[in-house]
């Protein structure tokens, strides 16, 4: 899926050093964390449904899944709050405002250790829940504009 709805960054692209960072900036300093790709995604269909409901404002926020099977269904589809389980069927899709927590226990680990998580824009249009940590969202509210793979050092 990957390339067909995504565009890989390379690391010099100001873009991918943008994106790199803000997550980075998300996540504790300790370990150092390490951003082994950055794919900008491309969705004409999804985007379209999103952008609908962009007009009430707009923010990035993280989410994280733990299988393949989700991360692909995410990109070819979007986000559907049919398929939420968290909160009970239909409750809206959950994005968190620091990758920090999408990291601990939300995200997909590979065997060797590459680890998958989404940066969305996330819309104010349909809000079930917004506090400090995450906001759960309705349908359409909620775009996977960037998937990022990174992994932690562990150079002593």
């Amino acid at each position: 899926a990957e390339a067909e709805f995504g565009t890989h960054l390379h690391k010099v692209d100001p873009e991918h050093r943008a994106v790199a960072e803000y997550f980075a900036s998300t996540l504790p300093a300790c370990p150092p964390v390490r951003v082994r790709s950055v794919t900008r995604l491309h969705n004409a269909e999804v985007y379209r449904r999103y952008s609908c409901t962009a007009a009430s404002g707009e923010t990035l926020m993280f989410h994280g899944c733990k299988n393949a099977g989700n991360e692909e269904s995410i990109i070819r589809k979007g986000f559907d709050v049919s398929c939420c389980r968290s909160g009970g069927a239909g409750y809206g899709t959950w994005l968190a405002n620091s990758a920090n927590y999408s990291n601990n226990g939300y995200v997909r680990i590979d065997s060797s250790g590459v680890r998958d998580i989404f940066v969305c824009v996330v819309s104010y249009h349909h809000v079930v829940r917004n506090d400090a940590t995450m906001r759960v969202v309705g349908q359409d509210c909620a775009y996977p504009l960037w998937m990022l793979k990174y992994d932690f050092s562990v150079e002593p």
